[in-house]
């Protein structure tokens, strides 16, 4: 039998599985006599006969066993729900169960072969496996085989009665399992041509995505401007949204952290965020197998990088074995047949699709279809999506399990990060002593104007403008522009002509193209991709499209010497790469955007950019066209915009914003146009949704003026309102953000102090933190610096922690009597130890959230602790540490899965919240395992679908409040108080069950 039959069960080592397996049977005596005769194997289980040890619950927990390490030896499988691990959990368990009813001996169970034992114990669920999801089938059939082989291993392996004839097929078993734990490794399948091949493709994706291409390094030391990735790549920082408690939480993380379990995503960002080198720095630390323990789960797979700008042209979408013809690769006719299909298919794959933005409107539901089949096909493989924040929806791929994160606004230490790196890259392309003094200088000199310029700040939110500000600032002297598109025009020209003086580079065969001459190709080629929907051409179309220019400039070169202008520019200009042999585009879709709308408004083709402001891949081209008009023409545009968005009432947020924002670029104005612009703007202020927000804040800062305080809004209006500020940023957001954190809803204080790494940690800890109600609120630490100013705060009642690296600084810092409540760890990020509270005295609220399996809980006992929140307690969590708490009077558990009582009881609880799934029809035993209790909260969802649930165990508990769904019949209602106990069946029509109780929904 091939072992990756054997599906994921088969990657579990055997020290892991067999123990558990062993437990099944009964041990044989020390010194019992040699067994001359087979045996039945329904005697040879531990719940049969005298000499049982074990009952249907044991088997049943040894079954939770064998699922909880199978799937934690394998993290990179897709996750089983709740539902399905519990029916799983079932089937498994009768399975194991039914060999008591075997009617055969273990002789003929060898005999028969573990696939064939496996169908026969299988049947015995057959009615438990009818409903469950194809991913549980799979891990329950994989389950039964591993279970199979260690069983017939064991038979093999007890007794001296088995015959020479059966030592080949245990020879064979032993093999089979040997094969299994090369599995652990992860490698692929032993075709030696696969292998070969794999590792001369990864070899290349280290080569190909290797370097970073560092923008302003080129015009001295072109063969130097490439850098290593993992020294230039910067981890950006994603965020992500929940519900917690009622308020809408952001939480903010790193790449590593945010992808930490995750096998779907979709990342928005806006252009230049650092999308692509993201997903290339994923592809080469999945190449080079290099990836930090956060990102485990992804080690020994095989990456592929689909960009969509080269499907332009295409009808249809390539399946697997056309993935590196979509890249570009040189490697696509070397691939074994069905290579790509395998590695996928295997769960060892790793697709990145780059660019859901630089495809046509028209072809995004191609894609989505695309997708769909991909993550059907291959339900195990990582995908990775990208794509700017207004090409598709939220949630756009959440039915296919995509969870979303959008790349935030680098903050201030981000940029001054940034500035370092790119600095230290510009060293290293440097020898001489004078001109590495040189560059510390500029160095320095950027970091102090950064500092006196706030609003550069503002400018440097995403790694493309950070290059821009340091490759001008450096070839500049240290002046830089003040505006956005002063310092794009800055920097084409800085490419344009300096790039070749400061080289020293003779134009060949005398062609000499001016700054204007190159900027009219260039643009002219650019407007043709933007009209098209297109991120690149062919080369021919590009030559074609030179030719058609070239009459209008005689001086240049002859009209036959279109293909040699061409060349010029691929290779002088610095602003046009080769994708592949006979591709071109730019260097940046900024910059394609930049010139195309110069072309636009130079062709006066103002209606045409109204016209197709609805598409999103026109929304920058006319931002920047409003920035190159003249006065008159930058009118009548933003009025077409105003007038469109009044017509079309389903469009109008998406003209009316699109106009506001453009008013950034507008230097100069007409103040009826202003006034027209604003007042439509006015109309959606404030927001009422976290899109809105978003949407809002890219008009800039002139949104600041008409946002009014919280006093005229909605909560939620406020919360919207304060993210906009947030995203805005600056001294000015700052200011406006005062009048926010004094407001007295809870959830709009939050949204206020969950901005506090967008802004300077040091400014925002004095303006807005010292002064913010902050008692019934969280504060986020995100990084040693806020862990220092928590300091200057008067008091911390509320902390939350999303990484627990910060817990050593963060128990330094707050060894006072102030902090009452800690949270940790967020939905996405588990935690995993909890740090040393002794010292936080004044502690008496602890929130773990997504805790692991391992986490210890006996730094409680030396704690003041009186309140525990668990989320997502996992299986196997031991909770018995919580006897040695003796001022834990409150516990609040939310299972994962079913709900599972400590095994030992816990006399000084008084209040317990629960939480989970309800799978048999009495609840747990609660007067014995808390003798103290004298308020319950259930919330629990029966299963399985339709069961009836016994409420007669609270009886004598002083208060009580049940939620229950799934279930048509509560029984055990007897003795129970109406004015103690509040019932609710959720999906219950009105007036039928418990009308004598009161329907309280808690």
């Amino acid at each position: 039998m091939e072992p990756a039959a054997l599906g994921m069960a088969a990657r579990v080592a055997s020290t892991l599985i067999k123990p558990l397996v062993a437990k099944l049977f009964v041990r044989e005596e020390n010194g019992a006599d040699l067994v001359s005769k087979p045996i039945r194997v329904s005697k040879l289980v531990s719940w049969h006969g005298q000499k049982r040890t074990l009952d249907e619950r044991d088997v049943r927990k040894i079954s939770e066993k064998l699922i909880s390490r199978t799937l934690a030896a394998n993290p990179y499988e897709p996750a089983v729900h709740d539902g399905d691990r519990i029916a799983v959990v079932d089937a498994l368990t009768k399975t194991l169960l039914s060999l008591g009813d075997l009617e055969m001996e273990d002789v003929q169970a060898v005999h028969l072969g573990h696939v064939e034992l496996a169908r026969k114990l299988s049947r015995a669920a057959d009615d438990s496996t009818r409903n469950m999801s194809a991913d549980a089938t799979n891990l329950y059939r994989s389950l039964v085989d591993v279970c199979c082989l260690h069983i017939l291993q064991f038979f093999t392996q007890r007794s001296s009665f088995i015959p020479a004839t059966l030592i080949t097929q245990t020879r064979m078993i032993d093999e089979t399992m040997r094969r299994m734990e090369v599995l652990t490794a992860r490698l692929p399948a032993p075709r030696s041509q696969d292998a070969d091949f794999e590792q001369r493709y990864l070899e290349h994706l280290g080569l190909k995505y290797g370097k970073l291409a560092i923008f302003g390094l080129d015009l001295s030391a072109p063969g130097q401007a490439r850098w290593p990735l993992d020294t230039a790549y910067l981890s950006l920082e994603l965020s992500a949204q929940n519900r917690d408690g009622g308020v809408s939480a952001t939480h903010r993380f790193r790449v590593e952290g945010a992808l930490t379990g995750k096998h779907r995503v979709v990342l928005r960002g806006p252009a230049g965020s650092g999308k692509t080198t993201l997903a290339q720095w994923l592809a080469v630390s999945a190449a080079q197998n290099d990836f930090d323990d956060e990102l485990a789960f992804l080690r020994g797979r095989v990456p592929f990088i689909l960009p969509l700008r080269s499907l332009a042209q295409e009808s249809t979408l390539p399946t697997a074995h056309k993935f590196l013809a979509m890249a570009g690769s040189m490697l696509d006719g070397a691939q074994p047949q069905g290579w790509a299909d395998r590695v996928l298919h295997s769960g060892r794959g790793i697709i990145l699709v780059d660019g859901i933005d630089e495809i046509s409107e028209s072809k995004r539901l191609l894609t989505k279809r695309w997708l769909t089949e991909l993550t059907e096909t291959y339900p195990r493989t990582f995908f990775l999506v990208t794509t700017r924040p207004s090409a598709v929806p939220i949630g756009w791929a959440a039915d296919l399990g995509f969870v979303e994160f959008d790349l935030l606004p680098l903050n201030q230490r981000d940029v001054d990060k940034f500035v370092n790196r790119w600095h230290d890259a510009a060293l290293s392309t440097l020898g001489d002593v004078e001109e590495r003094a040189e560059v510390e200088q500029y160095r320095a000199a950027l970091h102090v104007t950064l500092r006196r310029k706030p609003d550069l700040y503002q400018l440097a939110t995403n790694p493309l403008m950070c290059s821009v500000i340091c490759a001008l600032h450096r070839d500049r002297h240290s002046q830089l522009p003040e505006g956005r598109m002063d310092l794009y025009a800055a920097a084409l020209r800085m490419l344009l002509v300096r790039r070749d003086k400061e080289r020293e580079v003779i134009a060949p065969e005398g062609l000499h193209l001016t700054e204007e001459q190159q900027v009219q190709l260039l643009q002219r080629l650019a407007y043709w991709l933007i009209r098209n929907g297109r991120s690149e051409a062919t080369q021919a179309l590009a030559v074609r499209i030179i030719r058609e220019r070239l009459p209008s400039m005689p001086r240049v070169v002859p009209l036959d010497g279109a293909h040699q202008v061409f060349r010029h520019l691929l290779l002088r200009s610095g602003l046009l790469r080769e994708p592949t042999l006979d591709t071109v585009d730019f260097i940046h879709r900024t910059f394609q955007d930049y010139l195309g709308a110069k072309a636009a408004v130079e062709t006066s083709d103002l209606d045409l950019l109204a016209k197709n402001a609805g598409d999103d891949q026109w929304e920058d081209v006319i931002r920047m066209a409003v920035g190159h008009a003249r006065e008159r023409e930058r009118g009548e545009l933003l009025r077409k915009l105003v007038v469109i968005g009044d017509q079309r009432p389903s469009q109008r947020r998406r003209y009316h914003l699109l106009a506001a924002a453009s008013l950034e670029n507008a230097t100069t104005l007409d103040p009826a146009v202003r006034a027209e612009v604003m007042s439509r703007a006015a109309f959606l202020i404030p927001p009422a949704t976290r899109e809105e927000a978003e949407n809002l804040a890219q008009a800039g800062a002139v949104v600041l003026d008409v946002l009014s305080g919280p006093a005229d809004m909605t909560e939620e209006q406020a919360v919207a309102s304060v993210h906009t500020i947030g995203l805005i940023g600056g001294p000015a957001a700052l200011q406006r953000m005062r009048a926010y954190k004094d407001a007295p809803q809870r959830g709009v204080r939050q949204e206020v102090v969950n901005a506090w790494a967008r802004f300077d940690t040091v400014e925002f800890t004095e303006s807005i933190l010292a002064g913010c109600r902050c008692d019934d609120i969280e504060i986020p630490v995100t990084n040693a610096e806020q862990v220092e100013c928590l300091r200057q705060l008067p008091e911390v009642p509320n902390v939350s922690l999303p990484q627990p690296s910060l817990i050593p600084a963060l128990s330094a810092v707050l060894d006072r009597d102030t902090l009452i409540s800690l949270a940790l760890g967020t939905p996405d990020h588990r935690t995993s130890e909890l740090p040393a509270l002794g010292r936080l005295t004044g502690l008496r609220r602890l929130h773990v959230r997504n805790p692991t399996s391992t986490l210890c809980l006996k730094p409680l006992a030396d704690s003041t602790v009186r309140e525990l929140v668990l989320d997502y307690v996992p299986v196997g969590l031991d909770l018995s540490a919580l006897q040695a708490v003796p001022q834990l009077t409150t516990l609040s558990l939310g299972f994962a899965d079913r709900v599972a009582l400590p095994e030992v009881a816990l006399p000084s609880i008084t209040s317990l919240r629960l939480k989970g799934v309800a799978e048999t029809e009495s609840l747990p035993d609660f007067a014995t395992v808390f003798p103290g209790l004298t308020r319950l909260h259930l919330n629990l969802h029966r299963r399985p679908r339709r069961a009836p649930l016994d409420l007669s165990r609270l009886r004598g508990i002083d208060s009580v409040t049940v939620r229950v769904r799934n279930t048509t019949k509560v029984t055990g209602l007897d003795g129970l108080d109406p004015g103690r106990v509040s019932v609710t069946v959720e999906g219950r029509r009105k007036g039928g069950l418990l009308t004598s109780f009161r329907d309280q929904r808690p």
